[in-house]
């Protein structure tokens, strides 16, 4: 069942059939060969060789991604057994977007890699809703309501927003005094086109629109400094505009109190220790800034 897959595997991490070979010290024809048969038995190309280059399939790209979570379960098991509890070692995929990850979360990664030197991360800045555990990551920072109950999902901070526009936007067009009145103003949207609103003591979400839709706050932030629209902000991201009165705060008093922003992941019966470790070293930094 495994003939073929070492070679497969060294083949994707060195880039070619010649250094696969002299990494496993076998000849190119023996590589060549093997992947060929492997192919061969799972019915499907796995490669696309060119004199070259090599590049993966569709096939070959999901075959390789569920070969490293094997490869990794099998090092966690090992760990396990080896007593590698106090020294972590291994690898752990992330994935989040927007300017919290990668002011807030970013640097506390850093620290935690300083910590266990043997751990490594990979971090994916992707504003899509990426599943976990078939595109193979062990956690992800998400924000508002989670509605996959095959996760777990841990709280890490509450983010209060802020609706806000600039002094020359509002100078053309009136403030709207009612979440409704959004529909005749520009609105900088970053995920879908609802904004959720307290209205007669009951959560309701408005639909807005605009010509400018970015995943990243600061791009938004900007844009709003820059008049040309309306946007909903966390309140640390906007603080020192308003402050400066480069931005206003508007419907205040129909504001949702805040934002989650949670720590997910899959459920698993045998947690490696080093995502374990991050998340309990992610979840106590956070309780402690509440």
């Amino acid at each position: 069942m495994w003939q073929g897959i070492e070679e497969f595997f060294h083949v994707v991490e060195q880039g070619s059939f010649t250094l696969a070979a002299k990494h496993m010290d076998v000849s190119t024809s023996h590589i060549s060969r093997q992947i060929s048969q492997l192919e061969q038995r799972l019915g499907t190309e796995l490669i696309k060789r060119t004199t070259r280059t090599i590049h993966l399939t569709d096939a070959g790209r999901q075959y390789v991604t569920k070969l490293k979570a094997i490869r990794q379960e099998l090092l966690d098991a090992n760990a396990l057994l080896q007593g590698d509890q106090q020294s972590p070692i291994g690898h752990i995929r992330i994935t989040g977007a927007g300017e919290f990850v990668a002011r807030t979360v970013a640097p506390l990664l850093a620290e935690f890699i300083k910590r266990y030197p043997q751990v490594s991360i990979e971090m994916d800045f992707s504003n899509r809703n990426v599943n976990l555990i078939e595109e193979g990551f062990d956690l992800a920072i998400r924000f508002g309501r989670m509605q996959d109950s095959n996760l777990i999902a841990r709280p890490l901070t509450h983010r209060a927003m802020t609706l806000v526009a600039s002094p020359e936007y509002l100078a053309s067009y009136d403030a709207p005094t009612h979440p409704k009145q959004l529909k005749d103003h520009n609105c900088l949207i970053a995920i879908g086109n609802r904004w959720r609103f307290k209205i007669d003591n009951k959560i309701e979400e408005v639909k807005v629109q605009g010509n400018w839709r970015s995943n990243h706050g600061d791009a938004l932030m900007h844009a709003c400094l820059a008049g040309l629209g309306i946007a909903h902000l966390a309140q640390d991201l906007v603080a020192d505009y308003l402050q400066a009165g480069k931005l206003c705060s508007l419907l205040n008093e129909y504001q949702v109190t805040d934002n989650a922003t949670w720590l997910v992941y899959p459920r698993k019966d045998l947690m490696p220790h080093r995502i374990r470790l991050l998340i309990e070293f992610l979840t106590e930094h956070f309780s402690q800034v509440r």
